[in-house]
């Protein structure tokens, strides 16, 4: 019993941990909207953005002293770097392209991905489970989409590929978060900061720096260090520590608290068929869920 006791108390830091940081991502959005709306958008916020979150992470790990990496960790980080740099990026272009609650649904196809990446990297059988998971997210993405009236052809397509391309990033860089050996937290967040700040930096060049941005674009800074990095800090506090079982069940929150955060501030609603593609695309997380736990 004690032990029991023990596992469930050494779980619910990161459990809380998850939450808190997918209710952040949940809202992400607002302040996405609020710097745009003082001048301030695009790729140059999130590249200051990061670059502000980068330099003060560096400055706190070589402070600390667990600025040092082995040898066999420079792979890890680069991956990590790449992967949640992208996973970022893209979700912060689709934000700015698209619906809030469409952009977090494709964001979740995690299922599908979860499934297709266990059958090329570790040879593990799809199964019936894998399959009905596959085909409820697809089934639900197709209902999203059709429903949502994105158009194809300009920006919808954007924010399908930002959306959904942010999603597969995530779940490659859960794998590298799992299979990692790192010692640090705060060599993971800021390896992941540096990499949101090059990649935003390549696409901000082609981008005009904005010519007048209003004074509240001097909250930047605490945006960055407080709101983005407690985000940051708590998904991989709780990703690390957390059965991905567990963590597959927990972030969908995020779902939630983005779409009702963009119903009250911003009075976006679904329709009844984007809530059951919303309900066809969260079912696909439960069959995985189950479908692990039928594995293990």
């Amino acid at each position: 019993m004690s032990g029991s006791s023990s596992a469930h108390s050494t779980q619910l830091l990161p459990v809380l941990s998850l939450i808190l940081g997918a209710g952040l991502w949940g809202t992400y959005w607002w302040p996405l909207h609020f710097f745009t709306a003082q001048g301030f958008g695009g790729p140059w916020l999130i590249a200051i953005t990061y670059l502000l979150l980068a330099a003060a992470g560096s400055l706190l790990a070589w402070r600390r002293g667990v600025h040092k990496v082995r040898r066999g960790d420079w792979r890890s980080l680069f991956w990590l770097a790449l992967f949640g740099g992208w996973t970022n990026v893209a979700f912060m272009m689709a934000l700015f392209h698209g619906q809030v609650v469409i952009v977090l649904l494709l964001f979740y196809l995690s299922p599908v991905w979860a499934v297709l990446l266990a059958r090329v990297f570790l040879k593990e059988a799809i199964g019936w489970r894998g399959a009905l998971a596959v085909l409820l997210a697809v089934s639900g993405t197709v209902l999203v989409v059709v429903q949502g009236n994105l158009d194809l052809r300009t920006a919808g397509l954007v924010t399908l590929f930002f959306a959904v391309s942010s999603g597969f990033a995530f779940a490659l860089s859960n794998v590298v978060l799992r299979g990692a050996s790192l010692s640090s937290d705060l060599i993971r967040a800021v390896a992941i900061w540096w990499g949101c700040a090059i990649i935003a930096l390549a696409f901000a060049v082609n981008e005009a720096w904005p010519a007048a941005p209003h004074w509240p674009v001097l909250f930047l800074p605490l945006f960055a260090w407080f709101w983005v990095g407690f985000a940051t800090a708590s998904t991989i506090y709780g990703v690390s520590r957390l059965p991905i079982r567990i963590s597959a069940v927990i972030m969908p929150i995020e779902v939630i608290v983005g779409a009702v955060s963009a119903w009250i501030w911003a009075n976006q609603s679904m329709s009844f068929i984007e809530i059951a593609g919303a309900a066809l695309i969260l079912s696909a997380s439960l069959v995985q869920l189950i479908r692990q736990k039928a594995g293990a």
